[in-house]
């Protein structure tokens, strides 16, 4: 079995989104490219995480063409793989269900920055993309285009997309994602939300990225 090690990161973090509330069932998607061969390692389709092992996991080259794997990817492979083709700088893409960040795609409102937190990850606003059926020609194209040089992205009346150089960095902007639209969603029926400017956020992220902690690179 080939890509043994990160077959088994990408089930682990798999595993890990029901455990945060983000999926629940066989939902979501976990995707990752092995910087080294340049192949894609994704969850399969439609299969509960927990009943699975690293061999369950499918290889691909990133024009989706199988390298090894027993099972059928994700029906949505086309469009992970379009995310790992527009942008060398990420490694890895993690899609939910969690709720609050789902709800906005109901609504087709864009998150706000509200926390630095929030900022810290993601330094613009998620965008929201229009839906669309797998089966459509754009499917794979559009929400690229909507998420830009950003790392989410809310896939209409469907749910969230984060990506980063590595599993753990798009599952933690997922796992931020969805608290900073839980919080939003709090505060709105409170009273009136203070936004971060682009300038705050962008700093926010330069600041987190760049200069914080005991880190000699940056972390994206």
């Amino acid at each position: 079995m080939i890509l043994e090690e990160l077959r088994q990161k990408v089930l682990d973090t798999a595993n890990l989104l029901p455990k945060f509330g983000l999926v629940w069932m066989a939902g979501g998607t976990v995707c990752a490219r092995d910087p080294q061969t340049g192949y894609v390692i994704v969850t399969p389709s439609g299969m509960p995480y927990e009943a699975l092992t690293a061999s369950d996991m499918i290889v691909t080259d990133i024009n989706m063409n199988l390298i090894e794997g027993k099972n059928r990817p994700s029906v949505a492979l086309n469009l992970w793989t379009g995310f790992l083709l527009a942008r060398p700088d990420i490694n890895a893409v993690v899609h939910t269900h969690s709720a609050y960040a789902t709800a906005f795609s109901v609504i087709n409102e864009s998150i706000p920055i509200i926390t630095e937190t929030q900022a810290d990850w993601f330094g613009q606003p998620i965008p929201v993309a229009p839906y669309l059926s797998v089966e459509d020609k754009r499917f794979s194209s559009l929400p690229v285009e909507v998420m830009g040089t950003g790392f989410a992205v809310l896939l209409g009346q469907h749910g969230p997309i984060t990506v980063g150089k590595s599993l753990e960095h798009a599952l933690e902007r997922a796992v931020t994602l969805e608290e900073a639209a839980h919080t939003y969603a709090i505060a709105r029926s409170i009273g009136n939300s203070l936004i971060f400017t682009d300038q705050m956020a962008r700093s926010s992220f330069d600041y987190y990225h760049n200069r914080y902690g005991q880190r000699n690179e940056n972390l994206d």
